[in-house]
């Protein structure tokens, strides 16, 4: 970066001769035995190596002392997930079991936890090109709300043909190394990690470590706009830059510097600097500008990691990075204070690093620059209260075979006498101007699924700019990744389908979501492999908070298709005796006091949540830290459980449920996955809304249902509900009356 060099040059891995552009910015002589034996290679994709790698290398320079009582946690960005290992089979029918279960997004955090042994939170943040600086924000909400004492966060995104033929089925690349903001418009993609260990300033100060930054505060959002291009004005930007700033508590005027998205497309470069413009006023023209990608390439999930770590590196230095290959400002990029060509010395006080995705989906990181002054950061000043309101379920809505037309599943599962659990549903059919054509079967019941929760709660419809969005999926719409990976096994690589290829990344569905309800708050999209529902709980409820958002819908969903069968059989869950199903959970979360003021109707209160990764394959041991933690930050004892709600995949779990059965005694504990199928991302959050189904019942009608059910308790007021991953991770939620 000093020297002005970049590295994008020619494509070495794949041919690249019938593209528009024949460059990008790839790891040059990455030779994967110099690092990992052959065994790990074969259960590593190269976006997992990667992350290893960058992270080896943060927690050798953190010098962390690995104490057993600390708890680790990991969030992960990626983009593409483990595609490189669906690409090197050439087939989407009858795949290779190994290089199969490489593939899921999920997949990636939890083999990377699995090779350090974190014993936290692991949640693989899905949301795009945004991905990694959503995983930086949730990490620092974990560091915050104490569920993990250290955080290692950023991400990772390999070169991929495929993902390179869509961008040039999009016409986004640029023939030369780009440069954001002059006059030659297009991209270059690119690759790479990284990632950050981040952990509460004042134990960082008390073991004397090395600090590059104190982040201050983080603001999410979606454009609600369109599936690739940016909203205009740059207001989807401008959201998140206020959310962060807020939350920092920093005048604006403060701020030195801004590292932004800028990709040297068209449309990105000048809505990105209208909307700061829109923050800033007059002061904007006064304040340093810079994209770094034309050092990387667009690495995508990796990119707000990526740019994020060396702004730091730079800063330390005194200097700030540049758009370098730059000639002249394009139309609309005028005025603005660009950093161009060789790095500007400069030392600002606080610093933004922003970007944005596929999907809408934008994140602002706001930090302090600690190397602005000698001093050590300041343990008072700068430093977030949290907010110690209430969170409460105002609505919930439920698409599935079980679920009546008002969204409800509890009269079903109590009538329940063997049922199927096909699910027959069409958006076009349930309210014909949410549905748009190719629609894949996931957006339906997502939309579906919002749209009752939405009429189950508000009273009005004036609302959804106010209103944040946070949705799990493990695996996205692979209905749609077979159309556009089929198109290039038909047709080759040249003539990949532009159509089908913005639905590749996970975060397409939040953004449809988005998009349809006019959500463009607090916004983030994520995988975890069988505990997706209940982290969008915890997201949610997180937000609501730190103040970010007074009123965030959290949803889930799950579609059924010959991809996701070979995945199944790669993983082992097409073992389990649950019948596989498809649907969508959303659930309302409100600010208690919010929800009093607006007369929403109040149907349970979130009490607290415990979360583990897969201690020594151990997944009771696991289950019993992730069910101690959760009682614990909601200050209660397991004799005030009333019942418990667990939705495994009886496939590695079998033996945990049995004994937790044993363990808990008296406490009715009960799976609904033997009535409701199994649902990878959305089951957990399928027993959530039956849990608040039974809080919200009067006593007389819960000695009813319990009866019915052959319950020894009569009154319920607090229930649990776990879940467990097909890796063995897990999350606990507690939910009261």
């Amino acid at each position: 970066m000093k020297q002005n060099q970049t590295g994008i040059d020619s494509i070495q891995s794949f041919d690249v001769s019938m593209f528009i552009s024949k460059i990008g910015a790839e790891i040059k002589g990455y030779d994967p035995s110099e690092h990992f034996t052959p065994e790990e290679q074969q259960s590593l994709d190269r976006c997992a190596q990667y992350a290893i790698i960058s992270i080896q290398e943060a927690l050798e320079e953190a010098n962390l002392q690995r104490e057993h009582n600390k708890t680790i946690g990991l969030a992960f960005g990626t983009c593409n997930g483990g595609l490189n290992s669906l690409e090197h089979q050439k087939t989407l029918s009858n795949l290779d079991s190994h290089l199969t279960k490489n593939y899921p997004f999920f997949q990636q955090g939890d083999a990377v936890a699995k090779y350090f042994n974190l014993n936290g939170p692991v949640k693989t943040l899905n949301s795009a090109c945004v991905a990694s600086g959503n995983a930086i924000g949730f990490a620092c909400d974990m560091l915050q709300h104490g569920y993990a004492d250290v955080m290692i966060a950023g991400g990772s995104d390999s070169m991929s043909p495929s993902v390179y033929a869509g961008f040039n089925a999009l016409k986004a690349l640029n023939e030369k190394p780009c440069s954001p903001y002059s006059h030659h418009y297009g991209l270059s993609l690119g690759e790479g990690a990284a990632f950050l260990v981040l952990e509460p300033l004042e134990k960082a100060v008390a073991r004397k470590a090395k600090i590059y930054s104190v982040i201050i505060g983080y603001g999410l959002s979606s454009d609600a706009y369109h599936e690739t291009a940016p909203e205009p004005e740059g207001k989807g930007i401008l959201r998140a830059v206020k959310m962060a700033v807020a939350q920092g508590g920093v005048d604006k005027e403060r701020i030195g510097y801004i590292n932004t998205h800028g990709t040297g497309t068209k449309a990105n470069d000048p809505a990105e600097l209208k909307g700061l413009q829109s923050f800033f006023g007059e002061q904007f023209y006064d304040i340093y500008v810079s994209s770094s990608k034309a050092y990387f390439g667009h690495n995508l999930g990796a990119a707000a990691a990526i740019e994020y770590a060396t702004t730091l590196l730079a800063l330390e230095k005194g200097l700030l990075p540049a758009t370098i290959h730059f000639e002249k400002a394009r139309e609309g990029c005028e005025n603005a204070k660009l950093v161009t060509n060789e790095m500007q010395v400069h030392s600002p006080e606080y610093f933004l690093c922003n970007n944005s995705a596929f999907g809408g989906h934008n994140v602002s990181i706001l930090s302090k620059n600690v190397f602005h002054s000698p001093q050590t950061p300041n343990l008072d000043g700068d430093s977030e209260t949290t907010k110690q309101s209430d969170v409460v379920v105002c609505g919930f809505g439920t698409v599935h075979a079980l679920a009546n037309k008002s969204g409800k599943v509890l009269l079903s599962l109590i009538n329940y006498s063997s049922q199927t659990t096909q699910l027959e549903f069409s958006l076009k059919e349930y309210k014909k101007d949410l549905y748009e054509r190719r629609m894949n079967p996931l957006t339906q019941y997502s939309i579906g699924a919002c749209d009752l929760a939405l009429k189950n709660s508000l009273k009005s419809n004036d609302w959804s700019e106010d209103i944040g969005l946070v949705y799990g999926t493990s695996r996205g719409s692979l209905k749609s990744a077979e159309k556009y990976l089929g198109s290039i096994l038909e047709r080759g690589f040249e003539n990949a389908s532009g159509v089908y290829f913005p639905d590749m990344v996970l975060n397409s569905t939040a953004g449809k979501i988005a998009k349809k309800f006019r959500l463009k708050g607090f916004s983030s999209s994520h995988s975890s492999g069988g505990t997706d529902g209940i982290y969008a709980m915890l997201y949610g409820t997180t937000a609501i908070k730190s103040g970010k958002q007074q009123i965030i819908l959290v949803g889930a969903g799950d579609e059924a298709s010959d991809l996701s069968k070979e995945i199944d059989r790669a993983l082992l869950l097409s073992e389990s005796t649950y019948e596989t199903a498809e649907g969508s959970t959303f659930l309302m979360l409100a600010d208690e006091e919010i929800a009093k003021e607006q007369g929403l109707d109040i149907y349970a209160k979130v009490k607290g949540f415990g979360m583990s990764s897969n201690l020594e394959n151990d997944i009771y041991q696991t289950i019993q830290k992730c069910v101690s933690q959760c009682l614990s930050d909601a200050n209660l004892t397991l004799s005030e459980i009333d019942f418990i709600l667990y939705h495994n995949n009886n496939v590695f779990d079998t033996e945990a449920f049995l004994q937790l059965k044993t363990d808990m005694g008296n406490i009715p504990i009960y799976t609904l996955n033997d009535m409701c199928g199994y649902m990878e991302s959305n089951g957990s959050l399928f027993h959530t809304q039956v849990a608040v189904e039974l809080l919200s019942l009067s006593e007389q009608k819960q000695k009813e249902v319990t009866r019915s059910l052959g319950w020894t308790r009569d009154r319920l007021n607090t229930g649990l509900i776990l879940a467990t991953s097909i890796n063995g991770n897990c999350i606990a939620m507690a939910i009261s009356k």
